[in-house]
C-alpha cells in the first residue's frame, strides 16, 4: 500500500540548564532509525533501551550516518513518556515521545552534534567504537624523561576543560606516552581511528600515534598537517596503523601496553599542537540493528560547562 510522505515523522533535541531550556535542534531521522522503529513496532527489536550521545564534529546530517563525526559521551536515557498534543487552531493532533537523559556535572565540552542510539551498538565483535583519550589530564601522559604533560585551557577546548600541549622545535618530534592495557586484536584494517586537535600554527609536519605492545614493537599513524590554523577531526583507517610502515619490531595488536602520540615540526619553525581527543571506530563489523536512530548538527554549539548538569530531551512525534 502506497504511503504519503508528508512529513509525518519529525523529532528534535531540546537542552536544559538548570531547568530552564537553552536551545533547540532538529533532527535527521537515518535510514537505520527508520528500520529500528519499523522493527520496535512490529515487536522485534533485542534493544529496547536508548544512549544519547553528543559530540563535536559538524559535517552535514545524513540518512546515511551511522555514528557522530566525533562522539566525547553517551548518556543513557533514564526516563522516557508519551507525550499527546492537539493543537486548538489547527485540530491536528501529535502522538509523541519524549526521551531524556541528564549530562553530569563532571562532563565538560563544546556541543557540535547529538544523536540517538540503542544502547547496544556494538558490532559483530565486541571490539565497539570507543575513546582512547580526551586529554584533559596530563598527569597521565609523560615524555621520554619522565616529565608530564603540560594541559592549557586557551584557546577553549571542544572536549573537557584543558588541552594536552606538544611544542616540537624546528625538524624536530616531541611525544608523549599513555600507559594502558589495550586490545587490538579485533580491530581491522578498515575500522579507522580519529583526533581532535588545535592546531595552532603552520608548521606542523604531522602527529603521529604509536601503539606498543613492547619497548620496542609498535604500530605507527601519521595525521599529515593542515594548511589552516584552529580545529581538526582527522580520521584514518586502521590500515594507515598496520601497514603504514613507519612502526618497528614485531608489534602484537593484542597486548597493547601503552600509546604515544606526538608532534613533528617542519624545518620551517617550531609547531604548537593542542590535542582534544583520541578514539577508534568500529567501522566494519556495523549492525544496522544498533545504528544511529537519529542526528543533528546544532546551528549554534552548545557549552557544557564542568559543575553545571545538563537535560537533554530528544521529542519524537508523529503527526495525523
Amino acid at each position: 500500500m502506497a504511503m504519503q510522505n508528508n512529513n509525518l515523522i519529525n523529532g528534535e533535541y531540546v537542552f536544559f540548564v538548570d531547568g530552564a531550556e537553552v536551545a533547540r535542534s532538529k533532527n535527521i531521522l537515518t535510514k537505520y532509525g527508520k528500520r529500528y522503529l519499523t522493527t520496535y513496532l512490529a515487536g522485534q527489536s533485542s534493544s529496547p533501551a536508548k544512549d544519547i550521545a553528543i559530540g563535536i564534529g559538524t559535517s552535514a546530517t545524513s540518512v546515511n550516518n551511522t555514528q557522530l563525526d566525533f562522539e566525547f559521551y553517551k548518556s543513557q536515557v533514564n526516563l522516557s513518556s508519551v507525550d499527546i498534543q492537539t493543537s486548538p487552531s489547527t485540530g491536528l493532533t501529535t502522538y509523541g515521545v519524549v526521551y531524556k537523559t541528564t549530562i553530569p556535572t563532571d562532563v565538560a565540552g563544546v556541543i557540535k552534534e547529538i544523536g540517538l542510539f540503542p544502547s547496544v551498538t556494538i558490532g559483530a565483535t565486541d571490539y565497539a567504537s570507543r575513546s582512547i583519550s580526551n586529554f584533559e589530564n596530563g598527569q597521565y601522559w609523560i615524555s621520554d624523561s619522565g616529565i608530564q604533560a603540560e594541559t592549557v585551557s586557551t584557546p577553549v577546548p571542544l572536549i573537557g576543560s584543558s588541552y594536552m600541549k606538544i611544542y616540537a622545535t624546528s625538524n624536530s618530534s616531541t611525544k608523549y606516552s599513555y600507559a594502558i592495557n589495550f586490545d587490538l586484536s579485533g580491530y581491522s584494517a578498515n575500522d579507522s581511528m580519529t583526533i581532535a586537535y588545535y592546531q595552532s600554527d603552520l608548521n606542523l609536519d604531522y602527529i603521529f600515534v604509536r601503539a606498543y605492545s613492547s619497548d620496542d614493537s609498535y604500530y605507527e599513524i601519521r595525521f599529515p598537517g593542515s594548511s589552516s590554523i584552529g580545529t581538526k577531526i582527522n580520521s584514518l583507517t586502521l590500515s594507515s596503523l598496520y601497514d603504514s610502515g613507519f612502526g618497528s619490531g614485531t608489534p602484537d595488536n593484542s597486548a597493547i601496553v601503552k600509546f604515544t602520540v606526538g608532534a613533528k615540526a617542519k624545518s620551517s619553525g617550531a609547531t604548537t599542537v593542542l590535542m582534544d581527543g583520541l578514539r577508534i571506530n568500529d567501522e566494519d563489523s556495523f549492525k544496522p540493528d544498533f545504528g544511529l536512530i537519529s542526528r543533528s548538527v546544532l546551528s549554534s554549539p552548545i557549552t557544557k560547562a564542568l559543575g553545571r548538569q545538563m537535560d537533554i530531551e530528544y521529542r519524537l512525534g508523529i503527526n495525523f
